[in-house]
């Protein structure tokens, strides 16, 4: 009997717990479809009118980035090219992809008045676009040339780092999807990119350590 009593007793105290402190699926379950809609690939068309809304909401300062890169950085080589033996800083890190061309073969002790006087370009293949997410999309803004000099300023080079400054102005924005295979010859599908034909202005101050290979 008193064992009888003692299962009723355990059995009441569970019913009671699961009355109280109810399983809690519904609450993971939005958590989930919260984060299913966050990361929501939008189709051409939404990922086209997203950004043309995010170019509409710059001011006239159009696209200012200040970033201090942490990590490996710029990793520089030498070489040859049309310009004779060259020194070529390249940065790929995240949403950034920039290079810088000197003449010559420069070395970590070049003063900086001579980076600057053998600087010869800029290539800005991609930025981030702060305020701007399309998941499974790539995005970048478009220069007139994709290498240039004006508008750029070394402004540091030492103690194993790199400063400068880039004013210019954008054309357009570009996105593809790169889920989108396009064969040889062919043609993208009109769904897979998008270029939204808009001169814009950029203000950039990049900060990097630099490392020779």
């Amino acid at each position: 009997m008193k064992n009888k009593l003692t299962l009723q007793a355990i059995a009441l105290f569970v019913s009671l717990l699961t009355i109280h402190c109810p399983a809690t699926p519904n609450e993971d379950q939005t958590v989930d479809q919260r984060g299913a809609a966050a990361e929501h690939k939008p189709n051409g068309d939404e990922a086209k009118v997203a950004a043309a809304k995010w170019l509409d909401g710059l001011d006239k300062k159009g696209l200012v980035l200040k970033q201090k890169v942490e990590g490996q950085g710029f990793v520089v080589a030498h070489g040859p090219s049309a310009f004779g033996r060259v020194t070529k800083f390249t940065l790929q890190e995240a949403d950034w992809r920039v290079s810088l061309l000197f003449k010559g073969e420069l070395t970590p002790e070049t003063p900086l008045e001579t980076l600057k006087n053998n600087f010869l370009h800029v290539t800005l293949d991609s930025l981030p676009t702060p305020g701007l997410t399309l998941p499974g999309w790539e995005v970048r803004p478009q220069t007139p040339t994709s290498s240039f000099k004006q508008g750029v300023e070394i402004l540091a080079y030492q103690d194993g780092k790199i400063k400068l400054r880039v004013q210019t102005t954008f054309f357009a924005l570009y996105g593809r999807d790169p889920s989108v295979n396009v064969p040889a010859d062919a043609s993208a599908k009109p769904d897979s990119y998008f270029q939204i034909r808009k001169d814009f202005a950029l203000d950039l101050e990049l900060e990097a350590p630099f490392a020779f290979h």
